[in-house]
């Protein structure tokens, strides 16, 4: 292969590519609908069915639900966590399409918060408003919907963050980052399950799709950090508190989000509920409440990957040193003139 055939073959076409920037924005802007919000989709938008919801948002009228692009009720404040949390992370993990370079982070950071602000803008807009044209009596009341609102945007952002540090954030860091991730991922999964099997076949697998889900998760970042040397073990054990932390708060807000209805006593009782969301926070602390199946599955992952990131992490280190000897750019320096050869004469024989 010629240099013309190497420089328009679609690896050369794509390593170009992936020096642009602005792609990121429409990545990252899809990244948080599309994928943070696939359970809710393939469910119908908030249609009783996926059948249902393509001819409600044609005609206007919604006899079996109503449309909208996030779940805007107050029954689905846990799964709204949920999507855009995992949503969000997914927005931040879009700045790797970029290659490394300090500049071009920067940009594609930029770039992956207007996309992410882009979509949380249209998404918010479009279901509040659709709430408060259809919702229930509870749910359209500016208090429940400024509630929902903030929900969703500070989920979306925080996911945001925590993607950039899963994406360019120190071993450690990203393992850390990881955690809160990987709970909210196998909310995730467990209602994209319940989705696609149905209440009653999801059942007896849904523990366990949700268990491989948030341990491959909290694994991949087990694997990063490594298990040499031993002082490395100490940030396992960390990340694997912060997992049960964060379950134990989702647990506590799934408890207070069932509460919250018409007939509750709302707004003079929230203090007292979220009294009794503290006690269940703090009994899902307890060891004989937890589900260990992910541990095992993280551990697996971990022991099992940490081999194959140290050896990535020697091959990118490997391909960077040229860069690196060669400046910015990555050209390699022009060699030496070559010294001129000294003619051979008698006195230098």
């Amino acid at each position: 292969m010629d240099t013309a055939d190497r420089r328009f073959s679609p690896e050369a076409r794509l390593r170009f590519a992936r020096t642009l920037v602005w792609p990121v924005l429409p990545l990252a802007a899809a990244a948080w609908w599309v994928v943070g919000a696939l359970p809710w989709i393939v469910d119908g938008l908030g249609a009783s069915s996926p059948r249902y919801w393509v001819a409600d948002a044609l005609t206007g009228e919604a006899s079996r639900g109503y449309v909208t692009l996030l779940p805007f009720r107050a029954v689905f404040l846990p799964l709204l966590l949920a999507l855009t949390l995992v949503g969000g992370a997914a927005a931040g993990l879009s700045v790797r399409w970029v290659r490394h370079d300090a500049r071009r982070r920067l940009l594609a950071g930029f770039a992956s918060a207007v996309g992410t602000l882009t979509a949380i803008a249209y998404t918010v807009a479009q279901s509040a408003g659709a709430t408060r044209q259809l919702g229930s009596d509870f749910d359209r009341d500016d208090r429940v919907l400024v509630g929902v609102v903030t929900l969703a945007v500070a989920g979306g952002l925080l996911g945001l963050v925590l993607g950039w540090c899963l994406a360019h954030g120190r071993p450690v860091v990203a393992a850390l980052a990881g955690a809160p991730v990987a709970v909210a991922a196998g909310a995730w999964t467990t209602r994209l399950v319940v989705v696609a099997l149905g209440p009653d076949d999801a059942g007896s697998v849904v523990q366990w799709t949700s268990a491989a889900t948030v341990g491959l998760v909290v694994g991949i970042g087990f694997a990063r950090v490594g298990v040499a040397p031993a002082r490395r073990l100490g940030a396992w054990l960390a990340v694997t508190a912060v997992v049960v932390g964060v379950q134990a708060a989702f647990t506590a807000f799934e408890h207070l989000a069932g509460t919250l209805r018409t007939g509750a006593g709302l707004p003079g009782a929230l203090h007292a509920l979220a009294g009794e969301a503290r006690g269940v926070f703090v009994s899902a602390l307890a060891p004989s409440h937890q589900s260990w199946w992910w541990l095992a599955v993280a551990v697996g992952v971990g022991l099992g990957g940490a081999p194959l990131a140290r050896r990535g992490r020697s091959t990118d280190a490997g391909a960077a040193a040229p860069v690196a000897a060669g400046g910015p750019s990555g050209t390699s320096a022009p060699a030496a003139p070559a010294a001129d050869p000294v003619p051979a004469d008698s006195t230098t024989r």
